[in-house]
């Protein structure tokens, strides 16, 4: 066994196929810190690495690998870097601001084949073919090219040198149905890729140069050469830079061509946004249309900001699965909005009225894998809770989130349409109709389809409380309470209550606003409003929450929460996207942090 002293030190990330034989292959030419795919296991030894080795799904890249350059280490990545050419831009700037490599496997250009390409181009050829036969692969994931897209990174890296000065002038289909065969026409020179979804053996030729042969296994293999020369910095990072930039654009360049699905998604709120961005990445049409002059104005903006886990729902198990799955994957693609100041999250079950017990909760905790600890907590009063457990919650601020939401919107292309109310005359040209419009689900759609849900015109006071409730967030369970969170990093409170919040409610297809609240509503923090709850507020809170009575109000929000009906029982909150006709698709949910397990949701009805 070789010893490690004196070897770089790497860690893997990434379990599956591409990841074990890194594992294999780097054993003998580093020394492994970690191989894992768990974040708790290699955030905290990242910074002890000289490189990390990302091996995770497509989609996973770019936070991965953004995390780990803020880190300060060098990063390998399996290809493609990332979905988008703004994105992989983004990480090699990055890499470079901070003196790291980065680097974008190419293996095929250690083939001994790839040098033959050189004498095919110097005979100035008018024209040469680009062949791949290969059994689909189910693991590729979701995405509109499925074998091309992961196998037209390999030619495109190869033919980079001799393509990269030529100007595009043409993009010719010639069928995307049985398999995938188009030419690009340069100022020159055509090339024709044809791509054979359906074959049962593999084939990879470059005119008359052959790839097809599987890598040897020895230790002059193409992957062991290229593992070399990235731990030893021999390679060209500028050169491998410039082929990944390449290849990310002249891809969605034969995306937008090939496949111009265009998709409309209406209502710019999380869950709208969050679609629009990443259906756009895909290399999809998107135009977003919102009513209001502002994305994220409305019941994505006014809320208690608190990234659920699943804390909140012990009597709907289908509402913590879904919180807690879709934390994990918000606080991926929206890091940046997580407050990150020492928060502590209690959550309390009530002595009287609680229509769950200790018990239950604990069993319910436990069931589901939420992480907590048992404690007290003196700003409750003695003998009015029964539990109190300390929970490994976050809170998000919506400020930020709605600045990265406007970032991604332009960073992927996004066509947003402000202030404008769309009907479905108007959306008929459009291969699907992505309805995440909420309070208003049932304006786009035919009476026989329209669903009941109940609306909750809400009040959300905003309020000052004594210091010693700073960074403490306390949720009383479970049924007719109240609980306080932080109001994004202002040192102010947002206080709600589960009876007192709710100002009218009505069961039916639309919300029924009463004209005093129109003025109020979706405008943000209301000083003095003519009509609020507060004193309601205070006194109820006072069951439970010392001092709370020396609370300042400093104004109230109101928004539309819109639930399914008759849900008190089992207080269900569930994400749904349902495909009810074949263009459109209606998005509900009443948790934030779904919006990204909802996306996923969409993406896979609409690339079907």
């Amino acid at each position: 066994m070789s010893s490690n002293i004196n070897k770089l030190k790497v860690g893997i990330i990434g379990c599956g196929y591409w990841g074990n034989i890194l594992q294999e292959k780097l054993k003998n030419l580093s020394h492994i810190v970690f191989f894992t795919k768990h974040k708790s296991e290699y955030t905290s030894k990242i910074k002890n690495i000289d490189w990390v080795f990302i091996a995770t799904p497509d989609q996973t890249h770019y936070n991965i690998v953004k995390q780990c350059l803020n880190k300060g280490v060098n990063v390998f990545c399996e290809k493609p870097l990332t979905l988008s050419y703004q994105e992989s831009k983004e990480l090699f700037n990055l890499a470079e601001s901070k003196n790291l490599k980065l680097y974008s496997d190419d293996v095929f250009n250690y083939r001994n084949e790839s040098q033959n390409l050189s004498s095919l181009f110097k005979s100035n050829p008018t024209s040469i073919n680009v062949k791949w036969e290969k059994p689909s692969r189910t693991n590729y994931g979701k995405y509109i090219f499925s074998n091309f897209y992961n196998l037209a990174w390999h030619d495109f890296y190869l033919l980079y040198p001799y393509i990269k000065d030529k100007k595009l002038t043409n993009i010719i289909s010639l069928d995307t149905k049985n398999t995938l065969n188009f030419i690009l026409e340069f100022n020159n020179i055509k090339i024709n890729f044809l791509y054979d979804r359906q074959s049962n053996i593999t084939q990879h030729k470059i005119d008359n140069i052959d790839f097809t042969h599987t890598i040897p296994q020895n230790p002059q293999d193409p992957l062991t050469k290229m593992l070399q020369c990235v731990l030893n910095n021999t390679v060209n990072f500028e050169l491998n830079k410039n082929q990944t930039l390449y290849t990310n654009e002249i891809i969605r360049q034969i995306q937008l061509k090939l496949f111009p699905k265009k998709i409309a998604v209406i209502g710019g709120g999380i869950f709208g946004c969050t679609i629009a961005a990443n259906l756009s990445k895909e290399g999809i049409n998107v135009d977003l249309f919102e009513k209001n002059n502002d994305i994220i104005s409305q019941a994505s903006f006014t809320n208690q900001y608190r990234i659920h886990e699943g804390y909140h729902y012990p009597r709907s198990k289908e509402t913590a699965y879904q919180s807690k799955i879709g934390a994990l994957t918000f606080k991926t693609e929206y890091p940046e909005s997580i407050i990150n100041g020492d928060v502590d999250h209690y959550y309390c079950i009530s002595t009287k009225d609680s229509l769950v017990s200790s018990t239950q909760y604990l069993d319910f905790m436990n069931e589901v894998g939420l992480e907590y600890t048992s404690t007290t907590l003196d700003l409750i009063k003695e003998g009015s809770t029964s539990l109190i457990i300390k929970a490994n919650e976050l809170l998000f601020n919506p400020i930020t989130l709605k600045k990265l939401c406007k970032k991604n919107l332009q960073k992927y292309n996004v066509n947003v349409i402000l202030n404008k109310e769309v009907n479905i005359e108007e959306l008929k040209k459009y291969d699907y109709i992505i309805n995440s419009t909420y309070s208003n689900i049932n304006s786009l759609l035919p009476e026989n389809l329209q669903q009941d849900y109940q609306f909750e015109l809400c009040e959300k006071p905003i309020i000052k409380l004594p210091d010693e409730y700073k960074n403490k967030s306390i949720v009383i369970m479970d049924g007719p309470f109240m609980c306080v969170d932080p109001y994004g990093d202002t040192g102010y409170h947002v206080i709600g209550n589960v009876v007192h919040a709710i100002h009218s409610t009505n069961i039916g297809k639309f919300p029924i606003i009463p004209s005093l609240f129109k003025p109020l509503l979706n405008k943000g923090i209301i000083k003095n409003p003519q009509i609020t709850n507060i004193n309601k507020f205070i006194s109820s809170s006072q069951t439970f929450f010392k001092n709370i009575k020396d609370l300042k109000h400093i104004g109230s929000m109101f928004t539309f929460r819109t639930v399914l009906p008759n849900k008190e029982k089992d207080d269900a909150r569930p994400t749904t996207v349902k495909q009810i006709s074949p263009q459109q698709l209606v998005v509900f949910s009443g948790k934030i942090p779904t919006c990204v397990e909802a996306y996923k949701e969409v993406s896979k009805i609409v690339n079907k």
